[in-house]
């Protein structure tokens, strides 16, 4: 990749930036089309995630960026504007800056879970994390006809608050008891080491998918495959955003194929 001064730039915000896999995608891209672009990741504390949006407004080589754990919500709140379904979400994980440096957010988040998923009409699901992931999915499941999404959390306070961002009759708080109800899981915590708020993974009926927002891999992963629940990776909802993302930041429609090359280049496991 050859990058001059009048590269354009793009990057991530995260904290930690260390699993992110996102600049090895777009990266890929870029030479694939010819763009003169690179992609970058750049670790944000939360306390200075304000200066760094600040800084990112007079970037005048900066593209846009994205958003992920854990500043999806903070980083809203900072920005000059945000389009549906950001705006009623209050989360962001795709900044697109203007050439005089308006910041617009977006969130891809429900779209790429979704699609990872896969048909989910009638579906009993059950969240883990409340988060601002946890609210663009749990957003796109109702659109998609999810029958009811119940919120499991460390913090019972956020997991009420985002329930109540909802129809009531449509979001409500888990309890164990309801676990083998259950159709669907996601995992939107950054929990790697162990099973998110001990959940019985043997309480899940047979043939229950489970997506996993993260980008390596989890405890909860190896769980799911020991007892023979479908897995779905977080690089399959990333491969699923990942177009429109690219679209977004950059103007550029990706074909299909060239992002399935470069998650195959990347070494990331495709759908």
């Amino acid at each position: 990749m050859k990058i001059t001064g009048t590269t354009r730039i793009f990057t991530i915000i995260a904290h930690p930036c260390v699993h992110v896999v996102a600049p090895m995608v777009f990266n890929h891209v870029f030479e694939a089309l010819s763009l003169d672009m690179a992609y970058i990741a750049h670790d944000t504390p939360p306390e200075a995630l304000p200066a760094t949006i600040e800084a990112y407004r007079s970037w005048s080589n900066l593209g846009g960026f994205n958003v992920t754990i854990p500043h999806k919500e903070s980083a809203a709140g900072l920005l000059d504007e945000t389009l549906p379904p950001a705006t009623d979400l209050g989360a962001v994980n795709t900044v697109a800056r203007s050439p005089g440096g308006v910041l617009t957010g977006y969130n891809t988040d429900g779209i790429g879970a979704v699609r990872a998923i896969g048909d989910v009409r009638g579906a009993r699901c059950l969240m883990i994390g409340a988060g601002g992931a946890a609210r663009a999915i749990v957003h796109a499941l109702l659109q998609a006809g999810a029958r009811r999404v119940s919120v499991l959390n460390r913090t019972v306070g956020r997991a009420r608050a985002l329930a109540e961002h909802f129809p009531f009759d449509q979001v409500d708080l888990f309890h164990p008891d309801m676990l083998p109800e259950m159709d669907v899981v996601v995992q939107t915590t950054p929990v790697a080491d162990r099973i998110p708020l001990s959940l019985d993974m043997g309480g899940l009926r047979k043939g229950a998918r489970l997506l996993e927002t993260v980008m390596r891999e989890t405890a909860l992963g190896r769980e799911a495959r020991s007892r023979g629940y479908t897995l779905v990776p977080g690089h399959h909802m990333l491969y699923h955003q990942t177009g429109e993302n690219f679209r977004l930041l950059t103007g550029v429609s990706a074909p299909n194929a060239v992002i399935r090359q470069a998650f195959a280049a990347a070494g990331l496991p495709l759908p």
